[in-house]
Parts: C-alpha cells; structure tokens; sequence
C-alpha cells in the first residue's frame, strides 16, 4: 500500500508564486492525483471540468486575493503555510498514518478480507474523497489540512469500501440487481449500508464531530425524520410502479446509513454486518434493525408498508 503526495506536492509549487507558472501548471497536471480528480469530476459535473477550466481557476485565485474559485483551490491557498507542515509530517510518517488507518479498517472488516490498494492525495472539488474501482483511493487533502486526525479517518472510510469482495459474490449481487423488480430501491439501501458501514469505519459508533465534508454531523443526524420521509417515498413509489431517481439526488445516504448502522452495532456487535461487508446481503441488516427498533419501543422511520416490502423476499428481492 502506497500514499502518493506527488498533486499536493506539485500544487503547492505552483501557487506559492506570484506568478502562474505554465510548466509547473502542466506538471501539477500530470500527477495521477490531479489525474484521478478531474476524471472524478468530469463523471459528477457532466464533463464540465477539465484542464483548461481548472487553469483560468488557479489563474484567477492567484491574482486576485479575495476570488473564490470553483474548486476550493483558495481555501489551501489561505493555508498554505499549513500544508507546507502537513506534507513534511505525512512523508516523514506514511507508515504510522497508514497502519492507524488499517487498525481501523480491521475493526469492522474481517480480518481475512486484504485491503491492496494505493492512496492518491489530490487538491480540490466537494467531495473528501473516492475510490475508483477497489484499486485507487483519492483523498482530497483540502478538506483536512491541519487535522491528521480526519485525514486518517477519511482513509479508513475509503479503504473499507475497497475491500477485496469475492467475484462469486459481486457477481450475486450483480444478477440480484439486474432481475429484481425495485432496482431503485435496491440500489439505494445498498448505498445506504456500504456508506453507513464505512462511516461506522470512519467515525466510531458514537459521532464526536462533525465530517468536515458536511456528510455527516451532529445535526443532520436530528433530522432524520426528513431523510425517512425521501426514503419510504423512493420505495413507495416504485413499488407502485413509479421512479423518481431524482429523489435520490435529495437523500443524505451517509446519516440514514450511519443511524441505522451504529443502531444494529450498538445491540449487536460487528458480526451481522459481515453480511454487507463480505456478502453484499442487506436483507438480514435491514431487518435486524427494525427488529430493534420494535423491542425497544422506538420509531424505526419506515412507513408500516415500506417495512413490509423490506423485509418480504418476494416483494423486494433482497437477501
């Protein structure tokens, strides 16, 4: 496993000048970092990124103190002095960083389950990071300068979701996704588990602080009757043979997922999880998790019919 710093260092080159400088512009370009980013955004923003976009970005940021620009290149700019520190302290301790995030990663995944993957740090964009294809992880250093601590909890959120899964169960999933009749409404409880896990992963089963992505915090976790709501309607509708995908779009996956999670751990412990984790099997979860809701007298946030088609094979196709 690997932690490439080539994007932040490049980056940091550049924009610690006056003036915008076209070779180092071209080799912050070249990074696998900047690379990975850009493919990342042109998949989110519908092409609308690319290199000449980010340039007369960087360009405008560097010339004119106040301009914000669209990526978030101003806020490391405003830090820069920060990030000369941090790149000093991650390539002096990469091993220590790494090894935290993997203790971490391991306390949810199996043991027998291998995390061979490489980390790209890269500067800008919304997003804290992703992971492409269980083989690259990109973490988007802007959002955790001056907090290692964050830094290596975002890690772990990645790394969990590129655990090494079995083909024989991707590929399961896979079928169950193509025939089931609730292909929306399977997808997004699907989402909703991988990201609830990975966020059990990242922040612990209590959340002391807010993600500094905004995904996650203190707050949109007591508004959760707001995300059930957007929920039950999702299944509703399709299960009526309406599909509204667009409502997805509105749905914070990352709280309904981490509540829901952190519920079943707390009674349960770590083992029924592995049903996700190792199986990419949601059924038994979901209805665990009512089930506690149920015995301990508490609102669960499903609709009564939403429940039902949850739970029931036949009616959702889940497992």
């Amino acid at each position: 496993m690997k932690l490439n710093m080539d994007s932040l260092i490049a980056f940091e080159e550049l924009i610690r000048e006056n003036t915008f400088d076209n070779k180092k512009f071209k080799k912050f370009t070249s990074t696998k970092g900047f690379r990975g980013f850009l493919e990342h955004e042109c998949l989110i923003n519908n092409m609308e990124t690319n290199a000449k976009s980010v340039n007369e970005e960087i360009k405008n940021m560097m010339k004119f103190q106040n301009y914000k620009d669209r990526y978030g290149f101003y806020k490391v700019r405003d830090n820069l002095f920060q990030l000369r520190d941090d790149i000093k302290y991650i390539e002096t301790n990469k091993r220590n960083i790494l090894d935290k995030a993997i203790d971490k990663t391991y306390k949810i995944v199996p043991s027998d389950m291998s995390l061979n993957i490489n980390i790209y740090l890269y500067i800008g964009g919304n997003d804290g990071g992703f992971t492409l294809g269980r083989k690259k992880i990109y973490i988007n250093y802007a959002k955790y300068i001056g907090n290692i601590n964050e830094f290596i909890k975002i890690i772990s959120h990645e790394l969990y979701h590129s655990r090494n899964i079995s083909f024989k169960n991707r590929f399961i999933f896979f079928i169950e996704t193509l025939f089931t009749a609730n292909v929306l409404a399977h997808k997004t409880i699907s989402k909703i588990i991988e990201e609830g896990i990975a966020c059990l992963v990242q922040h612990g089963p209590y959340l002391i602080s807010d993600d500094p992505t905004g995904t996650l915090t203190k707050r949109s976790l007591l508004l959760l009757k707001n995300e059930f709501e957007i929920l039950n309607q999702i299944i509703l509708k399709e299960y009526k043979g309406i599909k509204e995908p667009k409502n997805i779009e509105k749905l914070n996956i990352y709280t309904i997922g981490y509540h829901i999670i952190t519920t079943i751990y707390d009674k349960e412990g770590v083992l029924i999880l592995d049903d996700w984790t190792k199986n990419l099997k949601h059924r038994r979860i979901i209805q665990k998790y009512i089930e506690i809701c149920n015995n301990d007298d508490i609102v669960s946030g499903f609709d009564c019919e939403v429940e039902k088609i949850l739970i029931n094979k036949e009616d959702f196709y889940a497992r």
